[in-house]
């Protein structure tokens, strides 16, 4: 029994944390491939674990015959509701915020599996305690985190690469039928175990311990603060980084190892967790983390540099999270309530980054938030760490010297983290992310620009003999300037622009040419059409303005072909990529919309992704010509230097626009990409 109560931990907790990433991925393409698909995926997992630690509290208290005839009938319904593949029907209709969609498929796809297995962990140490009641459980918790954190680390490594999600899906419903059939062989055990009169007398005085004066309510009340706060800066955290970087497994699936780890290091052994050791590296780490992109001197971090200072202060607030609350742990007649009300805070610190911040704030607030408390938190345990078994001078002592770092180290970070949110003239939140209209005057006039994140997504000079001067990405000396301007003498030309941003490029629209807009924030379109006049000053001109609510493919997927001569693929979030544009899938839409010489432009600007091997390889498949287009502006100003690959079937065209690729371009051979095999790990740009 000990060696089968080893591996059903080790193994529940693997399928429990493989199915995440996995069925996320899945589910990606359709919702935009927004990061608050990740966030809405999460707060669904942390609230059936709530569920499954809330129904094995409950069950834990019934007699032994009871409890193996109901949770073998659950594994059972569980195994027969397999495989768990999401059925096309499930994809969303229309716009707007799709997290009610998403809890609705997860919940009719992964639901009653997960439950399962949500179940294990609190459910197999109640067990154990009872067969072995000399025994401590909590280092099962400890083997069931290592299970987690090794389906984690296989899955982008092993797991992605090799499989595509539908092959995955059929591979973790196989394993879940052997689990299945080991958990139940532990109900049956525990139900045997309760037939005899030593057992029945066991489960009596357990039943007796119960009603023993329950744990503080301070206790109770930490139980569910503390997790709360680790998953608030959990989620959080990944927000944060997604937004900038691209929302992927990778990058979710490495807070959440460390956050998995914090788990593992408090609730080994106590000798793990000293005070002092890790509260003191972490108000270093948030110090740096404030400081990171404020410093005196023109520096920029790179790519790797922002991801480990990130992801260290999460894990080192986490780590003092989690280290207070191992320090709480009860004795086994509370075991399952601890957990519940444990389960309960991961449940809450979700539904306040998912639900509640995107209603109350406007920006990513709560990560600036969940650092300021954090250093808060950091500081008042080093203190009491530094404070123990010491005279009572030396501890004043020391409290006042952490105090005053404490208070100067505080108004540095609130400094840095909320002075950034101050000077736009708007600003807004939504699921796919946020925006910002920033406003300045200099000797070349007024200029309003349009940032999403820290990304500039377009700029127009405001003066009137200037407006329709294309700025940053989409100057007439890009790719994108190069294809439109060969449309200029075609009168019935039809332009489709996938990400609208501000609408600059229909300042290269002539009377009577169509430009169509696919955009899937309404905030976006609201923005592009209150603070800048492209769209105005296309009409005005004879030309024809079209717009398309929603995510594109999805739109183009329902749409008749269009026709388009051009096509422009722009739709960025901050520094991310929605993958499901750059797939086969993708293209096979975006031919039925294409004139036979038709050209499709893809913006691959980015800072940490080499996209140009993935469209290079697309363009193979289909049978594109294509040439880079990465030409220096100058000190042109307003301009940037984006980088275009531009696909077409038109010989002519190629011919006149000899590539230009970046210093920086290499050769890298991809896969080709579909919607259910993708690894973005590959082309990370590590230069």
């Amino acid at each position: 029994m000990n060696y089968i109560f080893c591996l059903v931990s080790l193994l529940g907790a693997f399928l429990l944390f493989q199915v995440q990433p996995m069925i996320s991925k899945f589910i990606l393409p359709w919702f935009g491939g927004s990061p608050g698909v990740w966030t809405t995926c999460m707060l669904f997992f942390q609230i059936v674990l709530f569920a499954g630690y809330s129904y094995s509290h409950v069950l834990t208290r019934r007699k032994p015959l009871t409890q193996a005839w109901v949770h073998v009938a659950l594994l059972l319904t569980a195994a027969i509701l397999l495989p768990i593949v999401p059925d096309a029907s499930l994809k969303p209709q229309g716009s707007g915020n799709p997290s009610w969609q998403i809890l609705g498929l997860l919940l009719v796809t992964v639901g009653l599996p997960y439950f399962v297995l949500s179940a294990t962990s609190p459910l197999v140490q109640v067990w154990f305690s009872r067969v072995y009641p000399n025994s401590m459980p909590w280092r099962l918790y400890a083997l069931s985190n290592i299970g987690s954190l090794t389906a984690l680390l296989t899955y982008p490594v092993l797991i992605e690469p090799r499989w595509d999600v539908v092959r995955q899906a059929w591979i973790w419903s196989g394993t879940f039928v052997f689990f299945a059939l080991l958990m139940g062989a532990c109900a049956i055990g525990e139900w045997k175990r309760g037939t005899s009169e030593a057992a029945r007398r066991l489960h009596e005085e357990e039943l007796k311990d119960a009603k023993t004066p329950p744990p503080a309510i301070s206790h109770r009340i930490l139980w569910v603060l503390l997790p709360a706060f680790a998953s608030l800066m959990l989620l959080a955290t990944t927000n944060h980084v997604c937004q900038d970087v691209a929302v992927i497994p990778f990058l979710w699936v490495i807070p959440l190892a460390l956050y998995l780890i914090t788990f593992i290091i408090c609730f080994d052994h106590s000798r793990w967790y000293v005070r002092p050791a890790w509260a003191i590296p972490a108000m270093l780490v948030i110090f740096m983390t404030s400081g990171l992109y404020n410093t005196p001197w023109d520096w920029s971090p790179s790519f790797v540099v922002e991801l480990i200072v990130h992801f260290s202060a999460m894990f080192l607030i986490c780590m003092v999270c989690h280290g207070e609350l191992a320090k709480l742990k009860p004795g086994t007649s509370h075991l399952t309530e601890y957990y519940l009300l444990m389960s309960a805070g991961g449940a809450l610190g979700g539904l306040a980054v998912s639900l509640v911040a995107p209603m109350v704030f406007n920006t990513y607030m709560e990560w600036s938030l969940a650092i300021a408390f954090g250093f808060i938190l950091v500081c008042w345990v080093a203190y009491l760490g530094l404070s123990q078994h010491k005279t009572k001078s030396a501890k004043v002592i020391r409290g006042a010297a952490i105090g005053v770092f404490a208070l100067a180290a505080l108004g540095f970070i609130v400094k840095w983290e909320f002075l950034s949110f101050a000077g736009s003239l708007e600003r807004s939140r939504s699921f796919y992310g946020t925006l910002r209209i920033n406003s300045r005057v200099d000797v070349s006039g007024k200029f309003h620009s349009l940032y999403c994140s820290g990304t500039e997504h377009g700029r127009q000079n405001m003066d009137l003999d200037k407006r329709r001067d294309p700025l940053t990405y989409y100057g007439r000396e890009s790719g994108v300037g190069m294809v439109l301007d060969s449309l200029k003498t075609k009168a019935d030309a039809k332009v489709g622009v996938i990400g609208m941003g501000t609408a600059t490029v229909a300042c290269y629209a002539e009377p009577g040419q169509t430009y169509r807009f696919y955009e899937l924030n309404p905030d976006v379109v609201r923005m592009a059409t209150k603070w800048f006049t492209f769209v105005d000053d296309l009409k005005d001109r004879g030309a024809h303005y079209e717009l398309a609510m929603g995510d594109a493919r999805l739109s183009l997927e329902h749409e008749k072909p269009q026709h388009f001569d051009a096509l422009l693929l722009d739709a960025f979030s901050g520094d991310s990529v929605p993958v499901h544009l750059l797939t086969r899938e993708a293209f096979v839409i975006y031919e039925k919309h294409l004139n036979p010489n038709g050209i499709i432009a893809v913006h691959i600007t980015n800072k940490y992704l080499n996209l140009a091997p993935v469209v290079e390889r697309l363009a193979k498949e289909f049978g594109y010509l294509t040439t880079r287009q990465c030409i220096d502006p100058g000190d042109l100003p307003g301009h940037y230097q984006p980088d275009y690959l531009l696909l077409t079937k038109d010989a002519e065209f190629i011919k006149a626009h000899p590539p230009a690729p970046p210093k920086y371009a290499k050769d890298l051979e991809v896969p080709l990409w579909t919607d259910h095999a993708h690894n973005l790990f590959q082309i990370l740009d590590r230069r």
